[in-house]
């Protein structure tokens, strides 16, 4: 059963709305501060996080367009506190909740397509093949560059204070099968 989505008045909505009204792929908070954040398509930023936060996440809130099998073993990876979503796959969530980490989202869909929508995501099928982090990052690696995509270095990014009507709680709504 789906959880509804957070209203735009919950901390949960107003960082979604953030994510969508900045344009952004990607947002990583915590304690009130933007860590990081990355406009770029598919699973870059998902790279970028491992490489800028090798010691992990913890105690981080990450805010994604789209949380596939991919984007959560990432996140478990990097031991985040919670992850909202725009669009999560069912299987995205499973390992979530999983790994216990809650997972808020507005829509749940049993998988994430490839962009011609013609089969399953290919990053989909490689989180499935490769559970292991520690084997998956590198394969991700290698098939943007058999895709011909740049395989993004880390950048600086400044840290930014969030008001406190903009922070995330536990208490927003939260996702369940």
């Amino acid at each position: 059963m789906k959880t509804p989505s957070p209203s735009s008045t919950t901390a949960a909505g107003k960082l979604f709305n953030r994510l969508v009204s900045s344009g952004l792929s990607l947002l990583v908070v915590r304690k009130n501060r933007v860590l990081f954040t990355s406009s770029a398509p598919g699973v870059r930023p998902l790279l970028e996080l491992t490489q800028r936060f090798p010691d992990g996440l913890k105690g981080a809130t990450v805010v994604d367009l789209i949380v596939g099998g991919c984007a959560a073993r990432v996140f478990i990876y990097l031991k985040v506190k919670a992850v909202l979503g725009l669009t999560v796959s069912a299987f995205a969530l499973r390992l979530l909740k999983k790994a216990r980490i809650p997972c808020y989202y507005q829509r749940l869909v049993s998988e994430i397509r490839n962009r011609q929508n013609t089969d399953i995501c290919p990053f989909e099928k490689i989180s499935r093949r490769y559970p292991d982090p520690a084997k998956l990052i590198p394969a991700i690696q290698r098939r943007l560059k058999k895709l011909g995509r740049e395989i993004p270095s880390p950048v600086a990014n400044n840290s930014e204070k969030i008001p406190a009507n903009r922070r995330f709680s536990p208490d927003s709504r939260r996702a369940s099968r």
